[in-house]
């Protein structure tokens, strides 16, 4: 009875001290972003503009200027005897030029998967802006991971 009593306690005070936070739940990225223009494709562009205005302080030191230029193409990647069309390759390409106080960089971040053709248009629209949220969130992470290093 005492071991069981012993090995709970243990148990909680170990499991008490556990803490899981998500990287980009709080707001530590310390940068301001001065300038952002646009090119491409509006509607990933809209997305990720979105998605950094989140991530901003404006007390920054850090201040740059980003160029965003943007491509989205989906590509028939493989068809079956009577030639329609059963596999998709979706491509977002994103080029990010950053003018930061002290460098210029150039970050090109490229993502992309393959979508069946669905028999529901409907669906298949879902799906693929689903798809391409979830891309540019991938793109957008990346991107302030880069603001944070430089």
């Amino acid at each position: 009875m005492i071991k069981k009593i012993i090995l709970i306690t243990l148990f909680s005070f170990l499991f008490s001290s556990c803490d899981y936070k998500p990287i980009y739940s709080t707001n530590n990225f310390d940068y301001f972003i001065e300038d952002i223009s646009f090119e491409g494709d509006i509607e990933v562009n809209n997305l990720i503009d979105k998605k950094i205005k989140k991530f901003q302080s404006k007390n920054s030191s850090k201040k740059f200027k980003i160029k965003t230029t943007s491509s989205y193409s989906k590509i028939s990647q493989s068809k079956d005897k009577t030639g329609k069309t059963t596999d998709f390759k979706v491509y977002i390409n994103v080029k990010f030029e950053i003018q930061s106080q002290k460098e210029t960089k150039i970050l090109n971040l490229m993502e992309d998967f393959v979508m069946k053709d669905f028999t529901n248009n409907f669906e298949e629209q879902k799906y693929e802006k689903m798809r391409k949220d979830n891309l540019t969130d991938l793109i957008t992470n990346k991107l302030l991971t880069q603001l944070s290093l430089m």
